[in-house]
């Protein structure tokens, strides 16, 4: 469900137009490290390592491309921010629930498994949101004019029309996002190795 919430959060970045469908991206030769010329001076495209793309991601692409790259770092930035909490927050709290499914275990894939087999409707259900908030979200995108990122959803009303302090706030929400993306991965890869959750890991340092 944190994934779902995720994807109704709120960013907007400049130059926008729709997005309808996957890009195609032009065919390349060697990778530059800059950015593309219709990438620079993108908000976050200037901090810590200037104008870095080692991949070469932006170079010889569409705008409606690098628009599609843009929503998708967002969207990806957004769940893993929920995740990187939610991975947190399960060590302390959990659904209640008398069947003991949802509150036995602090490990993610623990939990994950345990509800896609002890709860296989609820693991559907919970999929079945995520595509229809999938869903919702790229009609959404596809809106004329709408930014990468902009699902018309800001609960908190965090968007100010003061330029600077949403420019900041924008790059708060991407820069934050980014670290979450890193974050989760590390978090999972070593629940992975060791069978334990994050809170768990620290208290058997803790113990040692």
């Amino acid at each position: 469900l944190a994934v779902v919430a995720a994807e109704d959060a709120s960013a907007f970045v400049p130059n926008a137009s729709p997005l309808l469908k996957s890009p195609k991206r032009s065919l390349r030769t060697t990778p530059s490290m800059k950015l593309g010329t219709n990438a620079q001076g993108l908000i976050g495209s200037d901090l810590e390592w200037p104008e870095f793309d080692p991949l070469g991601f932006t170079n010889n692409i569409s705008d409606e491309t690098l628009e599609w790259y843009r929503a998708a770092e967002l969207k990806h930035g957004r769940v893993c921010m929920l995740a990187a909490l939610g991975q947190l927050v399960q060590s302390f709290w959990h659904l209640p629930d008398p069947s003991g499914v949802f509150d036995s275990t602090d490990s993610s894939f623990g939990a994950f498994n345990k509800v896609v087999s002890e709860r296989p409707w609820a693991a559907i259900q919970i999929l079945l949101a995520i595509f229809a908030v999938e869903v919702l979200g790229a009609k959404t995108q596809a809106k004329p004019g709408q930014a990468p990122g902009d699902l018309d959803f800001d609960p908190f009303k965090v968007r100010s029309d003061d330029p600077e302090i949403w420019e900041a706030t924008q790059l708060r929400e991407l820069k934050n996002g980014r670290v979450a993306m890193i974050g989760i991965t590390a978090m999972l890869v070593q629940e992975a190795i060791s069978g334990k959750g994050v809170i768990a890991q620290w208290q058997g340092l803790g113990q040692s």
